[in-house]
């Protein structure tokens, strides 16, 4: 058995043991040949009877991996070797020896009850898309296949580190070769399990792990609709950084970003996949006028041309109506008559019904809660906060309502 005090190789020294399962074990060690001695990190595993030579052969091609990775935030291979049955106390072992990098994993914190902002978890994305850029940009391509918050660690510099390359898959495999299957529930795409592991496959494995952050529910617990994981009732994030993380953990592999560089864009712009979605201009008869920066955007949907006259007939019939009625209301009225108007900003957003000019009905929201907008082919355009959904452009042309709900996406998202 292997203790604490131990020196392996002549070199390095066990201190404290940091995992243990099925055959392996790994240990935080000193090189002691070093000057001044520095951490590292053992990986061992025992050959035995039981084992599979599938795990042998994965922890060969870890090693072999390792070697040639040159990334900052990837703890860089030191040194690997086997350990004869009398110094491994009855057993064969292998061990693989890489940096030590001080900090603690995304899980641990998690497990400690870290509760993390959408600051925090947007950094978090933003350097492992850039380690996945690096790997799946060399060649042939790199696939990690195993991302979650265990393998994540949040160094004392502040950086994000990517660990564990015992599931990693080289993509010049000849087609037609068996894989082997591996990942962790909840963070692996189905695509992964069938044995099709493509970049993209990190891309889901990344947004279930973001989800994981936000929620602080591991995402094979929360539920689910459509193969997608349910996650937005419970935070409270920009609906641009809800849009991507939609996006990036989309079970379909065709709605999912299809490499690290394009979802780091997105993070990048705000914008997702809807970004590569044609353009349409707005049609050359409508009357519908926009004023917008990065910081507003301003609607008017000019209601039915009416008569000054009978524009004041209705507003005095509307007054009328407003006093048999409840002042309260829950849900948007939808009048046929008077102009929408529509304000947004970071904070808020307004929908307005006017009739020359009088705002005699208005609805305030918070900008942030706006979960989706949708354009219902041949009815109306809608704005869904999960709590209430707004509808207005109902008298709009088809292609008006189109056009309109592209630029609320555009401009939210």
């Amino acid at each position: 058995m292997l203790e604490s005090g131990q020196i392996l190789q002549g070199r390095y020294q066990l201190q404290e043991k940091l995992g243990q399962n099925a055959g392996r074990q790994t240990w935080l060690a000193t090189d002691i040949q070093t000057s001044p001695a520095q951490s590292a990190i053992v990986k061992l595993l025992a050959f035995s009877p039981q084992m599979q030579w599938e795990e042998l052969k994965l922890f060969e091609r870890e090693a072999e991996v390792l070697k040639n990775l040159n990334h900052p935030r990837i703890p860089r291979y030191r040194d690997s070797f086997s350990i004869d049955k009398q110094a491994g106390a009855g057993l064969y072992w292998f061990g693989l020896v890489q940096d030590y990098i001080p900090g603690s994993s995304l899980r641990q914190m998690l497990d400690r009850g870290r509760c993390f902002s959408e600051a925090q978890v947007r950094s978090f994305a933003t350097g492992i898309l850039e380690i996945l850029i690096y790997l799946h940009e060399l060649s042939p391509a790199l696939l990690h296949r195993d991302i979650k918050p265990s393998n994540l660690i949040l160094g004392e510099d502040e950086q994000i580190y990517l660990v564990d390359f015992g599931a990693v898959q080289n993509r010049a495999v000849v087609e037609g070769a068996t894989f082997t299957v591996v990942g962790t529930t909840g963070y692996t795409p189905l695509e992964q399990f069938w044995g099709r592991a493509v970049p993209a496959s990190d891309l889901y494995a990344l947004g279930a792990t973001i989800i994981h952050l936000l929620t602080g529910t591991a995402p094979a617990d929360l539920p689910q609709r459509n193969l997608r994981i349910q996650f937005n009732d419970r935070v409270s994030i920009s609906p641009s950084f809800g849009r991507w993380i939609d996006a990036i953990a989309h079970p379909d592999i065709d709605q999912r970003f299809s490499t690290a560089r394009e979802a780091l864009a997105a993070l990048s712009t705000g914008r997702s996949l809807t970004a590569s979605i044609p353009i349409i201009s707005q049609p050359h008869d409508s009357r519908v006028e926009i004023t917008k920066s990065p910081s507003q955007l301003k609607i008017k949907i000019p209601g039915s041309r009416k008569s000054f006259i009978n524009n004041i007939a209705l507003a005095i019939a509307f007054i009328k109506k407003l006093k048999n009625v409840k002042s309260n209301f829950n849900l948007p009225i939808l009048d046929p008559f008077g102009d929408y108007c529509i304000y947004l900003d970071k904070d808020k957003f307004a929908i307005e019904r006017q009739l020359v000019g009088w705002s005699y009905l208005r609805y305030v929201g918070i900008t942030s809660n706006i979960k989706d907008v949708k354009q219902i082919p041949f009815k109306a355009v809608t704005l869904n906060t999960g709590m209430v959904e707004y509808t207005f452009g109902q008298a709009l042309s088809e292609s008006e309502r189109e056009w309109l709900a592209q630029e609320l996406r555009g401009w939210l998202y």
